[in-house]
């Protein structure tokens, strides 16, 4: 899961909208949606409240992973 993703996560964990979302950070409603629909295919849940749950349960946990370039990257596994 990318670095905007766990951002994304964090703020749906607090119960925000979209359009809150994309206030707080500066990008369209549109992308927040993409954001969070990879958000719950990445985790396999059903919804961004399955998601929130992962979250909040502590169930999202963050590692860093090299992609093939060798730049620095986060991931999330549940």
């Amino acid at each position: 899961m990318s670095e905007r993703e766990l951002e994304v996560l964090a703020i749906v964990a607090e119960d925000k909208t979209d359009r809150e979302i994309a206030h707080r950070l500066a990008i369209s409603e549109r992308t927040v949606r993409a954001h969070v629909s990879r958000i719950i295919r990445k985790l396999g849940v059903a919804s961004r409240v399955g998601a929130a749950v992962v979250f909040v349960e502590g169930k999202a946990r963050i590692e860093p992973v090299r992609v093939p370039a060798g730049a620095p990257m986060v991931a999330c596994h549940v």
